[in-house]
Formats: structure tokens, C-alpha cells, sequence
């Protein structure tokens, strides 16, 4: 009997509202174990997040800042650089106002709960994805995490 996700889907999904702020989300994601989740609004999937969305928002915020401060330092090089925005604290300040909305992923890479075990592994492996939900008929019924996966290999083998 082949799998199916069904079978080794994660069926009590941990979901995260998308005004939660940034903070917020990581201490959750912290409690939780897990390294993303599912955006629910009102009842319905609007999309999914990660620490990888963090991590790039992150980078972007500290581009930028460190941008601004070569910006104001260019204008005045006389100045003292002390003077000259910290990219790294203009980067967090610019995060704490953010929220799950302004990061999240809003095409929502799924599979049905029928679709074989091998057909999970291939849509994550070519879309580079760490975790794909299972909807049915828009419904969310579960997840599959690489993890899942590791643990299929490890019992029923290749």
C-alpha cells in the first residue's frame, strides 16, 4: 500500500493570525518547535509564514539602514559616525512595527490528501520548501514538514 499524505500528515497544526506581531510570532514559533506556520484569518487560510520570512525581512531591514547611514555620513563626512542611525537598531526598530501580514507568503503551496508520499517530496523538493499543507476541497486539514517526511523514510524505508 502506497502512502498518502494523509497518512502522515500533522492533522493538530499550529496557526498564527496575521496581525501577530513579528516579536510575537517568534516567541510562538519558539514555544511551538516549529519553524513556520499556517496564516489563518477569520476561519480561513490567507497564507503561511517562517523564520526564513523573518530572516529575509530581517536582512532587508539592515540593508536598508545601513544604506541610510552611509547616506547621512556621505552628506556630512565630518560628522562622527556615532551620530549616523545604528543600521542593526534602525533594523530592529523597523521590524517591531511589522506584522505577520507584511511577511507572510501568500501563495500557499498545497497538495491533496490523497496525493502519494513520493508527489509531497517532489512539489517540496522542486519548490525548495520546507513544509506543504494539506488542503481539501480549501479546507485545511493537516501539514507535512520535511521532518514528516525524515520520519516515513526512517520506518517504511525508500
Amino acid at each position: 500500500m502506497d502512502l498518502t499524505a494523509r497518512d502522515v500528515m500533522t492533522r493538530e497544526i499550529f496557526t498564527v493570525g496575521p496581525e501577530l506581531t513579528l516579536i510575537d510570532l517568534e516567541r510562538d514559533l519558539d514555544s511551538q518547535r516549529v519553524t513556520g506556520a499556517p496564516v489563518v484569518e477569520h476561519g480561513k487560510l490567507v497564507g503561511i509564514v517562517s523564520r526564513s520570512d523573518i530572516d529575509r525581512r530581517l536582512h532587508r531591514e539592515r540593508s536598508r539602514s545601513a544604506g541610510m547611514a552611509a547616506f547621512y555620513l556621505a552628506l556630512d563626512p565630518g560628522e562622527e559616525r556615532a551620530a549616523s542611525p545604528d543600521p542593526i537598531e534602525s533594523a530592529l526598530e523597523g521590524l517591531r512595527s511589522l506584522r505577520v501580514r507584511d511577511i507572510m507568503t501568500t501563495e500557499v503551496i498545497s497538495v491533496t490528501p490523497d496525493a502519494g508520499v513520493r508527489e509531497v517530496a517532489q512539489v517540496m523538493d522542486e519548490r525548495r520548501i520546507h513544509r506543504v499543507l494539506v488542503l481539501d476541497n480549501g479546507q485545511l486539514q493537516g501539514l507535512i514538514s520535511t521532518l514528516d517526511l525524515v520520519r516515513v523514510l526512517a520506518r517504511h524505508g525508500a
